[in-house]
C-alpha cells in the first residue's frame, strides 16, 4: 500500500494520514473520534506526559466507548541510539509491515504534510512534547485512515536526552541517531458504524465546540497555509 499520495492532518497529538478522496462521513467520524479520545483521556488521566501508561489506556477506552473494534494491537519498547543490524526490523516498521504499510511512505508522506507549514510543526509540538531540563518527553502518534474506515494508529514515547528545541524533524525520523527510551503502542481499529451512528452528529457538534475553544487541529493542506478542519 502506497502513501505517498496521502494528504496529512494534525489532531492534537495525532499526525493522521488519509487520502483526499476519502469518503466524508468516514473521515470526519475518524478527526472527531480521534479528538474526543484524547480529550477524554486527558480528563481522566491527565496529561499524557505524567504518566503515559494510564493516559492510553484511557485514550483507548475512550475509542471502545464510541463504537471502534480492536482488529490487532502490538507493544514493544527499545533504546535509542543502539548499533541496528541491517536485517532487524524496527518497532514502527514492524507494525506497518503487519498493516501491509510501506513504512518510507508514510515518513515521507507525514515529513511532506509538515514541510508545507511551519505552523503545523509549531503545534504538533504543542500536543506532543514537553521539555523539562536537559530532556525532553514526546508523546506522538502516527495514524493511517483507511476505508471502512479503519484507523491504523501506532502512539510512540520517547525519552529523549536533549531538549527538543536541538533536534530537527529529519532527525526525528531517524531514530537511531537519537538518545533514550521509546515504547510503541500499536492499534488496528475498524468502526462499528450501527453504533456510532447514534452519536455522530452530537460528537461532530461537541468536537467543532472544542476545537474552536483549543484549537487541537490542523490542516496543513487547507488552501490559507493551513486551516482547522470543519
Amino acid at each position: 500500500m502506497d502513501r505517498a499520495v496521502e494528504q496529512l492532518m494534525l489532531i492534537g497529538g495525532t499526525a493522521l494520514l488519509y487520502a483526499p478522496g476519502a469518503v466524508e462521513e468516514q473521515r470526519q467520524a475518524a478527526f472527531d473520534s480521534i479528538l474526543y479520545a484524547q480529550l477524554v483521556a486527558n480528563r481522566n488521566a491527565g496529561p499524557r506526559f505524567d504518566d503515559y501508561d494510564g493516559w492510553y489506556t484511557a485514550y483507548r477506552n475512550a475509542y471502545r466507548q464510541l463504537g471502534w473494534v480492536k482488529l490487532a494491537s502490538t507493544h514493544d519498547l527499545k533504546q535509542l541510539g543502539q548499533p541496528v543490524r541491517s536485517a532487524q526490523i524496527q518497532p514502527l516498521e514492524a507494525w506497518l509491515k503487519m498493516r501491509s504499510i510501506r513504512h518510507e511512505a508514510v515518513l515521507a508522506a507525514v515529513k511532506a504534510g509538515l514541510d508545507r507549514s511551519a505552523e503545523g510543526f509549531r503545534r504538533l509540538q504543542t500536543f506532543s512534547v514537553h521539555e523539562q531540563a536537559q530532556r525532553s518527553k514526546v508523546v506522538i502518534e502516527l495514524g493511517i485512515l483507511k476505508p471502512g474506515p479503519v484507523l491504523d494508529l501506532c502512539s510512540i514515547s520517547l525519552q529523549i536526552d536533549k531538549p527538543l528545541s536541538q533536534i530537527s524533524l529529519e532527525t526525528l525520523l531517524h531514530e537511531q541517531v537519537l538518545q533514550g527510551e521509546a515504547e510503541f503502542n500499536a492499534v488496528s481499529l475498524a468502526l462499528d458504524n450501527g453504533r456510532f451512528q447514534r452519536q455522530r452528529d452530537e460528537l461532530q457538534a461537541l468536537m467543532k465546540t472544542k476545537d474552536a475553544q483549543g484549537d487541537y487541529r490542523f490542516d496543513p493542506y487547507a488552501p490559507s497555509t493551513g486551516a482547522n478542519h470543519e
